[in-house]
């Protein structure tokens, strides 16, 4: 918990998840956390809700470190969870992100999340969120083509 809560701290400051949020979150049936730890030192982490009922993924938070972004580590996150999301029963992943956080909405918009809408005021004053969603193909019949 020390290294989840300082990750918050450092990635969100006041916005943070405070201790007592996070352990109700990761006691939570329909939620999981994933954490990118090297060497025992906490990374990035990314919490992750998953209504079996109506087959939607949520990310309730991503974050890494500042001086570890750029480097795989969200996108690893953001995959891991999908496949976790999927393995659930989600068919459709959404999330918000700060209309001004464009490092993040680039990760997601090359994942395959589209914008779906704006909450003004989400984080505060001024301060607006974009919706964002991806839904996955259908499964089915996997074509195969061979060399000739």
């Amino acid at each position: 918990m020390p290294g989840l809560a300082r990750l918050e701290e450092e990635c969100f400051g006041a916005e943070r998840f405070s201790e007592n949020t996070l352990t109700a979150f990761l006691v939570r049936d329909d939620a999981f956390a994933l954490v990118a730890e090297e060497h025992g030192e906490i990374l990035g982490v990314a919490l992750y809700l998953c209504s079996g009922g109506r087959a939607e993924g949520r990310i309730a938070s991503m974050a890494v470190l500042k001086e570890h972004r750029r480097k795989g580590i969200a996108t690893r996150l953001l995959e891991e969870g999908e496949s976790a999301l999927e393995r659930k029963g989600a068919k459709t992943f959404g999330l918000e992100v700060d209309v001004g956080n464009e490092p993040a909405i680039a990760l997601y918009t090359k994942h395959g999340y589209s914008l779906r809408a704006i909450i003004r005021d989400y984080y505060g004053s001024g301060r607006h969120a974009y919706v964002m969603e991806k839904t996955l193909p259908p499964r089915g019949r996997r074509l195969r083509i061979w060399p000739s």
